[in-house]
């Protein structure tokens, strides 16, 4: 789990990006190019075996690597299934990319903690953190974009009732009707508050549990690099059991987002109750 570090600074230095600022004067004006590619690298991943696997798709009794994959596609249809009230074919494929995209970002997180890191010191890059969950800004993309497809689907299946929520709910029907006008901007405001706790909800779960994760990579792996053999031994263990718990958790995480990615959007297709 751990390899030789490069750079100083401890592991404050090894939680830095690989930045590219557009204004110094500025911090919100910056790219954090490690994240950047690695999202690209996994997504093209995902496209070419997505292509490899088309040309050796074989009827009848599957093996290998399309058994695997049809055996995660069916258990991500069933469980759109049971949380989806009608049918709309985004929401299966939208789900399984979600689900496969983030599950591969967060497994990453289970190399030795400063692999990538050493590997792009040695092309001249002082900081690298491989891992894109790990960077708010990706979970944050990510639940943005669930959020405005949430948004699109409340104002195409229901836009007449959605707009009366924002003004109407919940105070509205419990006040007298010269005094409905005043707490109108309160529901809205209430009701803005729980929109945009869902995107909030997604993006800061995602991050919490695998940034954590990550500082705890790098503590293991600190003790591997400082400790005597005995401590070398016992860190060993420790690291590989905290190794195997945080793909667990990383699964558990896509599996997370991408349940409430179809419940938020289930909700958005629910039909108006009269």
């Amino acid at each position: 789990m751990a390899d030789q570090s490069h750079g100083d600074g401890g592991i404050a230095g090894h939680l830095q990006y690989w930045t590219l600022k557009i204004d110094e004067s500025n911090p919100f004006m910056q790219i954090h190019l490690d994240t950047m590619l690695v999202t690209i690298v996994v997504a093209a991943g995902m496209f070419i075996f997505a292509l490899w696997l088309k040309g050796r798709l074989v009827e009848g009794a599957p093996s290998g690597a399309q058994n695997f994959m049809e055996s995660v596609v069916g258990f991500i249809d069933q469980t759109v299934k049971d949380n989806f009230p009608v049918h709309n074919p985004l929401i299966a494929p939208l789900a399984f990319t979600v689900f496969c995209f983030i599950a591969l970002i967060n497994t990453i997180d289970i190399l030795p903690a400063f692999l990538l890191g050493n590997i792009a010191h040695l092309f001249g890059v002082e900081h690298f953190r491989p891992v894109p969950t790990n960077d708010l800004n990706l979970p944050a993309a990510m639940a943005v974009s669930v959020f405005a497809l949430v948004l699109y689907y409340e104002f195409k299946l229901k836009p007449v009732h959605f707009c009366k929520e924002l003004v109407m709910e919940p105070f509205t029907s419990l006040v007298p009707g010269f005094l409905k006008p005043i707490v109108m901007p309160i529901n809205l405001i209430l009701k803005l508050v729980e929109e945009v706790a869902k995107p909030l909800s997604l993006s800061f779960r995602l991050f919490g549990n695998m940034f954590a994760g990550e500082v705890i990579f790098l503590l293991i792996a600190f003790l591997l690099l400082g400790g005597g053999a005995v401590s070398m031994a016992a860190g060993f263990f420790v690291g590989l059991a905290w190794t195997a718990f945080h793909l667990f958790i990383g699964l558990l995480q896509a599996f997370i987002f991408m349940i409430l990615t179809v419940v938020y959007l289930s909700i958005a297709h629910q039909p108006v109750e009269h």
